[in-house]
């Protein structure tokens, strides 16, 4: 996107595979010692100036979405690409808009780009700047998976070095620590049904003493006197007994790194293929359940629409 400004990572272009970092099917079926030395060098990842120097972040901004509204314009076929693009070219790592706080970078490190293209698509959106059907974004968002449906080299070439190690840091230290909180409660309520015992709402609480020796309470509590000046924002915003997205991946980002840091590595690889299984099952369920919906629905699927974000 020439005349954007600086993007955000340096480009793949002439870099050996090895400068690039491995793909993620590398690293799954990577040893244990090799996944455990690969998740502690994403999170060493250091992130470039977001401008160039010259140009101030609204106007920088403005002129990514100028350029993506004329490559939507024709409906091109490489569309996503030039959407990713944009995404990968964004000024600002968090900002506050539509009333809400976007915290793109967690924890600095772990890049959520898909929160960061849902904010984007809802810009375009809300101003009406281009005849792009935004259904057909929103749902590319939601369903589009790991790399936004185009393929890995190619999401890894757009996103640079640094970016692909801030992708996967949130991969692994966000979505993959979901996964592994929600298998690790799975297989406790299995273990009570296969005692004969009801379901308990003890689960949540067990799960996090066993991965990481505390209440999910009492590491709340560390979690946000720890981030107090840093997440001041977030933490002002989500109500007692609800977490919005972004402070709930910051938390969840926290636990991650507390967790590989007090860990061996053999153990660090069994459960991150235990968070592996578990999302391959949801990801299954979640198929199974849209392919019915669209069946019951004459091929619409209407229900896994993005919420966008207030005004």
């Amino acid at each position: 996107m020439s005349g954007a400004g600086q993007t955000r990572f340096p480009p793949l272009a002439g870099m050996s595979e090895g400068q690039r970092g491995p793909s993620h099917t590398q690293i799954r079926d990577s040893s244990s010692e090799t996944l455990y030395a690969t998740i502690k060098r994403g999170m060493s990842v250091i992130l470039q100036s977001k401008t160039n120097g010259k140009v101030d972040v609204e106007t920088n901004r403005r002129r990514l979405l100028d350029d993506l509204v004329i490559q939507l314009h024709d409906h091109s076929t490489n569309w996503k690409t030039a959407f990713l693009e944009t995404v990968a070219a964004w000024p600002i790592e968090n900002e506050r808009v539509y009333g809400e706080t976007f915290h793109y970078f967690i924890g600095g490190e772990a890049f959520n780009w898909k929160r960061l293209a849902e904010r984007i698509a809802t810009q375009l959106d809300e101003e009406g700047s281009t005849t792009f059907p935004a259904e057909k974004i929103f749902e590319w968002i939601e369903s589009s998976g790991v790399f936004g449906g185009i393929s890995e080299n190619e999401f890894r070439r757009i996103l640079g070095v640094d970016g692909w190690r801030a992708h996967l840091n949130h991969f692994y230290g966000v979505h993959i620590e979901q996964c592994l909180i929600a298998a690790v409660q799975s297989r406790i309520q299995k273990q009570r049904y296969s005692s004969g015992m009801p379901p308990s709402d003890d689960a949540s609480d067990r799960a996090y003493l066993g991965l990481y020796e505390e209440s999910e309470q009492d590491l709340w509590q560390e979690f946000t006197t720890e981030n107090a000046d840093r997440l001041s924002d977030l933490i002002a915003e989500s109500p007692d007994e609800t977490r919005s997205i972004a402070l709930d991946e910051e938390f969840t980002y926290w636990l991650f790194k507390r967790r590989i840091e007090y860990t061996n590595a053999p153990q660090v690889a069994a459960e991150t293929r235990r968070g592996l299984d578990m999302m391959s099952r949801i990801d299954a369920a979640h198929e199974r359940r849209t392919r019915m919906l669209k069946d019951q629905n004459g091929g619409a699927l209407l229900e896994f629409g993005l919420v966008k974000p207030r005004k």
